[in-house]
């Protein structure tokens, strides 16, 4: 880990970086995950759902995971997305509805329904924040899984965390955007990630001290 940081800005950087991530899983071991990390002690019990998600990201060994957060940092789906974005972004409301419920037998159309919803909360079309939280997440599973030395894994993650400080101001589009990502990326036009969001936001925005005082925005 770069020596500019004391030990006290790294605690609060890698607390600023599981905050980023927390959105990857809708599982109750993101009430965990965010104070604590992956811990040693709990290796063995999450190896088997870290498998899991290694093998739907087609992870499977350090070159192979390294290759996916490049892609994630450098596509992650946002070209084709702000694509659909800026065609909608130029119809009127009329023509947007119809060009909805015309695509309704088309295989995109879940996206295309996800794109619109999201026209308005997310002017901008960026979905960056999907591939900058995986990235991050991934990180920490090849740490604990192996893949990462702790300082690969550091510059990996605050190179991604600086990456989505280029996009968004705030925690609020942050999360709006991953949304729109997350939802488009699994073609999921009922939006299953939302409660969870949610609630991850009351978390990190509402009473509690986890980022509005130790992981504030930008922090990277």
């Amino acid at each position: 880990m770069p020596s500019e940081y004391n030990n006290q800005q790294r605690k609060q950087l890698e607390l600023y970086f599981r905050c980023l991530s927390s959105v990857c899983t809708d599982s109750l071991i993101v009430y965990h995950y965010i104070p604590f990390g992956f811990p040693f002690t709990d290796r063995i019990l999450r190896r088997g759902s870290m498998k899991k998600a290694f093998a739907a990201w087609g992870v499977t060994d350090k070159e192979s995971l390294l290759s996916r957060v490049q892609w994630l940092l450098e596509d992650g789906l946002r070209e084709e997305y702000k694509k659909l974005h800026t065609s909608l972004a130029a119809r009127n409301e009329v023509s947007r509805k119809r060009y909805v419920e015309s695509s309704v037998d088309h295989p995109d159309h879940a996206k295309v329904v996800i794109v619109n919803a999201f026209l308005h909360q997310l002017p901008s079309g960026e979905i960056a924040a999907f591939g900058g939280a995986w990235a991050i997440f991934m990180c920490n599973m090849g740490l604990t899984y192996g893949y990462l030395t702790k300082d690969e894994a550091w510059d990996l993650k605050l190179k991604a965390a600086r990456h989505l400080q280029q996009y968004y101001n705030s925690w609020e589009d942050y999360l709006t955007a991953f949304v729109a990502g997350n939802s488009y990326s699994d073609s999921d036009s009922e939006m299953k990630m939302q409660a969870h969001i949610t609630s991850i936001a009351s978390m990190l925005l509402g009473s509690s001290t986890l980022a509005m005082d130790k992981a504030q925005w930008g922090l990277a």
